[in-house]
Parts: structure tokens; sequence; C-alpha cells
């Protein structure tokens, strides 16, 4: 076989299911998406499919069975990583269930039911459906775009996953039971683990244990063991058997101690190192606590050999995995009804999946936006990767958010490196800056954004991804795309939820409330308002000041009077910064770094006493200086420098010269 081939109805069904096909076979065949709209290319004499449902075999896809297609039909799962938050509703919440036709929709309901999560009650909804009650939770398993519009909560636990009897089956056409077998089971047990760690008391009662752990016990290569909160031995394994040289009916129903003496560990995530019959075992307890009778310990085996093995691997995961708290529509502080609207209006777009372009001057808290939406949506428990594409030399972009292969260029790590696309897979991409992309990037990305799939630097293959994408400016890309420094084509796949954050000019009644905020932090409690340390005159003008750098600027203001004020003492105008006090030269400094950027800024001064100078020159200036720029840089910055009239360039020695207009910008800030 040469290809693995995920078919569905839909194309967002099928992209998923191929990043999981992706996740268990992507290192050994290559996989790739199609719906029924697509035209059926591939070769069927070398591909294996994988059809999500028996319903598709009709039509065009009939007649492929018939010329002898070699398919699989998946039997498909709750997808059971995004059920959180519908543990959390309350006994005999009323829900609609929607899904995209009526048979998938009370499959759902049926296995929803049949996990345990049975006190909740289901009202089916699907395209087409006669009549449903109106009511304000709706439950949908990855299709929010069906959900009626008067509902006002969506829980999206995400398309159902094709199930692990599935997976081994393709394992073993593909000819890789054996080296899959264990990751297969290995990956479903933690997740069982980790899920029955996390439910609430409602959810006690899920047969995920009894069903799907006694399925999935006799692939593990790990020995595993499963024992009531007495000691009764509820589940075992064929490798656990191999280890004791008993049989199942010779350990099921029976007592640890009588069985496994040496294992004297009954804490949550302790473990010990035993020794039976000559193999040294790493022994790890994982406790299930609450009230159901299938409440206990699952004790998992490792071999001292294979911890070994894997010993590197852990270490580099665990170095690179910190824990990470985003910002949440909590912590964005304000009174102001602009400000309201605006984060209402986020939170509106939080729910969706759409790509969302965030608009805003420099210091808005465009990023703060970003985080709070990631962290009100259904991938809040997945990644938050920051790009900022101003910071990234423009030959390291397409490496930096693709990845690349092992040789692919020169310095590339050995073993290839993940793309921070693949980085964000199942959370969230923010892509800030994305007024810098250069052209090149922006055909690429495009790419990515419609088929959500990546090439890694090097590879023919591509992933698949699922991330959702939020991008912020500072710029006007319709200014941009006018003047042909943006595709058009980009901006119309990105401006599907346009969102302009606020200037502080716009939302002036918030000043006060963001300056007691910050000037409390900065003197540790000390200082509770601004009315403490300030006289009228200053607090005055801290209201009329315009504040071009918006709530940045505001907060190292604060942070400066935290530092300068002294007990019992109220400080005056003359005591807050210059910028404020002048309102000019400072001010504008500020503004001009805002609006033009400080690579612009040092490239009209570097250019203000000169005869002209070339990009090379520039470019050597900027290492001198340590200046973060390189050559094509330069010339990127050049080209935009001469579209504002600031500059005028040259072929040949003379280079790029200052114009009369970048003279005067230039004029007016020292740097």
């Amino acid at each position: 076989m040469e290809k693995l081939i995920m078919l569905s109805p839909g194309r967002t069904t099928s992209i998923n299911l191929s990043v999981q096909l992706e996740e268990v076979f992507g290192k050994y065949i290559k996989i790739e998406p199609y719906c029924l709209e697509d035209d059926l290319d591939f070769n069927i004499a070398n591909s294996l499919v994988v059809l999500s449902s028996p319903r598709i075999i009709k039509g065009k896809i009939k007649s492929l069975v018939d010329r002898g297609l070699n398919y699989i039909i998946a039997q498909r799962v709750i997808n059971h990583r995004y059920i959180s938050e519908l543990l959390d509703l309350p006994k005999a919440t009323e829900v609609l269930l929607v899904n995209d036709r009526a048979e998938t929709t009370y499959q759902t309901i049926e296995q929803l039911e049949a996990l345990g999560i049975n006190y909740i009650k289901y009202h089916p909804y699907y395209p087409g459906i006669d009549s449903y009650p109106r009511l304000n939770i709706a439950v949908t398993v990855g299709e929010p775009n069906l959900v009626p519009y008067a509902v006002k909560k969506v829980i999206n636990i995400g398309t159902r996953q094709i199930d692990i009897i599935t997976l081994a089956d393709i394992a073993r056409r593909l000819g890789l039971i054996d080296k899959l077998a264990d990751k297969l089971s290995s990956q479903y047990v933690n997740e069982i683990i980790e899920l029955l760690n996390q439910i609430n008391d409602y959810a006690k009662g899920l047969k995920i244990v009894s069903s799907r752990l006694d399925t999935i016990a006799n692939c593990l290569s790990k020995a595993i063991l499963y024992i009531k909160n007495d000691g009764t031995i509820l589940v075992s394994n064929q490798e656990l058997h191999s280890i004791l040289g008993y049989s199942s009916e010779n350990i099921i129903g029976k007592n640890i101690n009588d069985i496994l003496p040496q294992i004297t560990v009954r804490n949550h995530n302790k473990s010990e190192i035993v020794t039976i019959h000559n193999n040294t075992l790493f022994v790890t307890a994982k406790v299930i606590e609450g009230q159901n009778s299938e409440d206990g310990i699952i004790y998992i085996f490792e071999k001292s050999e294979e911890i070994e093995k894997n010993e590197h691997k852990i270490r580099r995961m665990t170095t690179r995995k910190a824990v990470k708290s985003y910002y949440t529509f909590d912590d964005i502080i304000y009174e102001s009804k602009e400000m309201e609207k605006l984060v209402e209006k986020a939170r509106t777009f939080a729910a969706t999946d759409s790509t969302i372009l965030i608009e805003g001057e420099s210091g808005t808290g465009k990023e703060l936006f970003a985080q709070a939406i990631h962290s009100a949506s259904r991938r809040a428990n997945g990644p938050f990767v920051p790009v900022n594409f101003s910071s990234i030399p423009i030959n390291l972009i397409e490496s930096e958010l693709f990845g690349y292969e092992e040789g692919s260029f020169t310095g590339a790590i050995r073993g290839g490196k993940r793309g921070l696309f693949e980085e964000a897979h199942g959370g969230t991409i923010f892509l800030d800056e994305i007024g810098d992309a250069s052209l090149e990037s922006q055909c690429t990305l495009l790419r990515v954004i419609q088929e959500r799939q990546v090439r890694r630097v090097g590879s023919i293959k591509e992933i698949p991804v699922d991330v959702r994408i939020i991008v912020a400016t500072n710029k006007n890309l319709v200014e941009e795309v006018n003047k042909g420094n943006f595709r058009s084509d980009l901006y119309y796949r990105l401006n599907i939820l346009p969102l302009r954050t606020l200037s502080l000019r716009e939302r002036k009644s918030d000043i006060f409330v963001l300056a007691n905020h910050f000037i409390k932090n900065y003197s540790n409690g000390k200082i509770l308002n601004i009315e403490q340390i300030l006289d009228n005159e200053a607090i005055k003008a801290l209201y009329e000041y315009d504040w071009p750098g918006n709530i940045r600027q505001l907060e190292n203001a604060m942070e400066y009077l935290a530092v300068i004020w002294q007990n019992g003492k109220k400080l005056s105008k003359n005591d807050l910064p210059e910028y404020i006090i002048s309102g000019s030269n400072v001010s504008k400094n500020t503004l001009l770094l805002d609006i033009l950027g400080k690579d612009m800024l040092w490239l009209l001064s570097k250019l203000k006493n000169s005869d002209g100078l070339g990009r090379r020159y520039l470019a050597e200036f900027a290492k001198n200086e340590n200046i973060p720029l390189t050559e094509g840089q330069i010339r990127n910055l050049i080209n935009k420098a001469e579209s504002l009239g600031f500059v005028k360039s040259y072929t040949g020695r003379q280079g790029t010269i200052l114009t009369e207009k970048g003279y005067a910008v230039i004029s007016l800030i020292n740097i």
C-alpha cells in the first residue's frame, strides 16, 4: 500500500479524521483526506480507503467498490478528549443534540448514554427535522454551523473519532500491527485514565472502564492491572499473565495481595520498582476516586529496558511541556460601553472556529483578545501558539511555520523539526503583525489556510492540521492591498470575523480604571488608586493626554509613578513623565514609532547624514549595531519608505537617499 485514504461526506470530518490517522500511521504511509465533492483521483490498486460510515457506499463510491476498492468501514466513537464541559452540566439538563443527519444524531445520543452520560436529556436536531424544543443549550459533534440561531450556549465535543478496533484493523491491513499495537493501546489507556481523573460525580458511572479498557487491555505490551478499592482484581492483560505465569482465570476476582504481594503503592501517581520472576518492573499507580463500585486503582508495569529506551524522548517532552495559563475575558479591564460591546462581540466569535482578523493600534491589547478568545473556545485545552511576523527573518519564515525534514538545509537539526502550525494542532495559532508578512510567505499561508495541510521544508508529504487561526495587525490591510503589499485573496480569507480593538482615545472613561489597576500592581498594593498619589491637576493631565502608545504606554507611566512616589506626598503635574507634561516631542516620538516602526526610523536616521547608502552598507551597519535586520528585510524597508515618499532609490553606487519629506519626518524625533 502506498496511500491511506480517509473518505467522508464532508470535508471537515475528513480532515479531522485524517489528523487522527496521521498521528498513528503518518510515519509509515501517506494519508490523504477526500470528501464526496472531490474528484476521487487516487489509484485504488495501491490505496486502503477508510470510509467514515457505511451509508457512504452509494453512487460513485459504489462503483469503486464494484471495481475492487480495498476499504474499511470505520467504527466511530465519542471523542472523550472534549467532553469535560458536557460533564459539568447539572443533572436532568435538557439539550439539543446537533448533527448532520438523523442517523448520526441518534447514534451519537446512544453512544453518550452508553458512556454513562445519561443524566442529561437529549433532544435530536438535524437539518430537515420537523419540530424540536427551543432550548438554550446545544451539544454538537463538530457541526456548530448547524446549531439553531436562538441557542445561547454551544458545547462542541468535536468530530466523532475512529475507534481503536478500526485502528487495529487498519494496522493489520497495512502489516503494522506488531509495530503499533503498544502505541495504540497505550494511547487509549492514558486518555481513559486522564478522563477518569477529571470527571465529576455524575460521570463516575461511565462504562468507559469496563467496556473500552477491557477491549484494549490485551493489545498492550505493557502489563496492566485494574483493582477495586478492596484489592479485588477486575482487569488484567496477557502481558501480565506472561510475567506471572498465570492464566486470566487464576487472576480475575482474586485479591492483589495474594497475586502480587510485592506491590505496596496505593497512592495516585506514586511509583515503585518490583522484581517478578527476574523481571525488573517500574510500577505506577493511577487512583480513580469517587463513590462508584468501579472506582479503584490502575497499575501500569513498564520493563526497565523500555524505560531506558524512551528516557531521551520523555526528557525532551517534559522539558518542552510547560503549563501555561492564558488570558481570559475576565482579564480585560474596562467600564466603558464601547469596550463592553467589543468584548461581547469577541465572546460571540469565540464560540466558532472561523478565522478572526484583529486590527488596531499598537498597545491596544490585540494578543490579550486573541488569548481570551482561545480560552473561551472549545480549544481552550489545546495549545495557543503566537507567531510574530515582524520578528522572524524572511528566509526562516517557512521553516518556522511549517517545519523541516532532517538534512533539508545547512544547520537543520537532526531528526527535523515540527513547525508552529503542527505545534498548534488542536488549538489556536495567533499570527501577529500579519501585515509584515512577505508576498512569498503570504502565498504559502493562503494554501495552508485553504487546505488545512502543511508540508515541511524538504518533504513531499502533506500533514493535516486542525487549528483555529487568529491574525492581528496594526496596519490598514485594505490600504496594503491597494498598494500591492498584501494579497487580496489572502485578505478575504482572513477577514471572516473582523474585530477592531479600541485606542485609549476612544475609551477615555477606562483611563482611570486601568491606571488604578496598574498602579496597584506596581506598588505591590501600597497604592490603591491614583487619587491617593496625584493632585487634581495631574489627574486632569492624564485624562487629557492622547496616549498614542495606548494601554502599554499608560502601564509604563504607572510603573514610573509607583517608583518615584513617596508616602505622604501627592505628585503634581510636573512630576508626571515628560511626554505627558509637554504633550509634544516625546509624544510625537511615540506616535512616530507606533506608525512607522523602529526599523523604519532606524533606516531614515542612517540616511539622514549621508549622500546615499546601498543595502549592503546598511546591512553592515545593522550587524555592527546588533540590529536584527537582514539585507532582504532592509530591501523591503527601502521599498516601503519609497512608496511613502521618504526616500529615493538609485541603481549603482548612489544607493538610497533621503527625500525632503523623509528629512522632515526624521527631524521630528531624536534617534
